[in-house]
């Protein structure tokens, strides 16, 4: 029997680089959160309202479709990376610096489904108010070493391919933005 968390759950601590500094690193956190929670989901809730972009507002969405349904609960799985070094039962949607939505064994046992991953406005690559950079490419690193043993696909938007390809990912075949790692 599988037990409920009902908290957001640490995973990991992965370094993120200070932007414009060479060997400046600082620890940023992953975090799992449980669309069950209503400090996890509220949290989801805040980055969409601070971000005011459309992948964070549906993150928030499907999680919230799976707080009222309660199912799904084992299919999708939601992560952030956040600057919060401690007290993960309350992640600040201040403190986020990116996040993730992944569907479980999809489309198939061997695979993942990278449905949305979203970088804070702000330390976008084409931002010019950085804090830091490469926390994409660091976020998706972790993605990869978790699963591991997946085949992660993606459908990307046309303007991030370059940045998947930058990542590892290759192609599915040409004319789609269907993309797989490992290639």
């Amino acid at each position: 029997m599988n037990q409920i968390s009902f908290r957001g759950q640490l995973i990991t601590n992965i370094n993120i680089k200070k932007y414009g500094e060479t060997n400046s690193t600082r620890q940023a956190s992953v975090v799992e959160m449980n669309p069950l929670k209503y400090r996890d989901l509220n949290t989801l809730l805040g980055v969409c309202d601070l971000w005011n972009e459309t992948f964070a507002g549906t993150i928030y969405k499907d999680a919230d479709r799976i707080n009222i349904s309660r199912t799904n609960l084992d299919l999708r799985k939601f992560y952030v990376l956040t600057e919060q070094r401690q007290s993960y039962e309350r992640v600040e949607p201040e403190d986020v610096l990116a996040e993730a939505e992944i569907v479980i064994d999809y489309p198939d046992k061997n695979n993942i489904y990278l449905e949305y991953l979203q970088v804070q406005p702000e330390n976008m690559y084409e931002s010019g108010s950085q804090l830091y950079k490469g926390i994409g490419s660091s976020f998706l690193s972790f993605l990869k070493d978790y699963y591991k043993n997946k085949i992660i696909q993606l459908r990307a938007l046309p303007t991030t391919v370059d940045f998947y390809i930058k990542n590892g990912f290759k192609l599915v075949r040409h004319g789609t933005t269907l993309m797989k790692f490992p290639k």
